[in-house]
């Protein structure tokens, strides 16, 4: 091709023929650039095609996290709600309305939230990276959620290391040997008969009722992130379907 334009070039010259030869060399320059401006488009759209790929992966891995988020939510809501079962308990207990026998399991009451959610963690920069507006905005959301929840396990958990377990073990309440047992089923952690003397007095029922409530409050805000949870794994997943 180049040749044939060569000799087209030469023999215009070679006739002395400089209009047919400005026009014939401008009608190269345009093919030149059309070349160009091709080759630029087929550039950008493989490159397209690259970052549509990426996102796609991205958005794969980010609906696993998701997913595997969902059965972090379901494990503290269910351990939230059988501690605060206990506190509503020990709330009638203090009123006289119901027995000491009929109150739940005791351990429950030292336990700290050990889950910390994946999503925000495994992809702290996904929102930069989503072209859909729409979802970049339900990430930012998200994150800041997750933020708060991991603010209120957080204080949650120092009130449980910090203040309720070291009282529990100053105040003896503690069965000594319990704590290498191996069979989960059968924990008895607290003693129960020295726990129902001390929760006689004030400072007992003050330390619990700073526990509750951050359990409280960190039992609202999960309900908060697992419904964004959930409406960002169905956004996602539509927007995958249509692309």
């Amino acid at each position: 091709m180049l040749t044939i334009f060569r000799k087209i070039r030469q023999k215009l010259l070679t006739q002395n023929k400089v209009t047919r030869y400005l026009a014939y060399a401008i009608g190269e320059i345009f093919l030149v650039v059309i070349g160009i401006l091709i080759a630029l488009q087929v550039n950008n759209w493989n490159e397209s095609r690259k970052e549509d790929a990426r996102e796609r992966e991205l958005l794969i891995y980010a609906l696993e996290n998701i997913k595997t988020d969902s059965l972090s939510l379901d494990s503290i809501t269910s351990r939230t709600d059988k501690i605060l079962a206990v506190q509503r308990d020990l709330i009638l207990l203090s009123e006289n309305k119901i027995p000491a026998q009929s109150i739940g399991n005791l351990d429950l009451i030292r336990a700290s939230e050990p889950n910390i959610l994946i999503i925000k963690k495994n992809n702290p920069n996904l929102p930069n990276e989503v072209k859909d507006q729409e979802i970049k905005k339900m990430l930012l959301d998200h994150y800041l959620t997750i933020e708060w929840l991991e603010n209120t396990i957080l204080k949650h958990n120092d009130i449980i290391e910090g203040v309720v377990r070291p009282f529990m073990a100053e105040k003896q309440l503690l069965n000594y040997g319990e704590q290498l047992n191996t069979d989960r089923a059968k924990f008895d952690l607290v003693n129960d008969e020295r726990f129902y003397e001390e929760f006689k007095n004030e400072e007992l029922r003050q330390i619990l009722f700073e526990s509750g409530v951050k359990l409280r409050i960190m039992r609202t805000n999960v309900e908060r992130v697992a419904e964004k949870n959930e409406n960002l794994k169905k956004a996602i997943n539509s927007y995958l379907n249509h692309r």
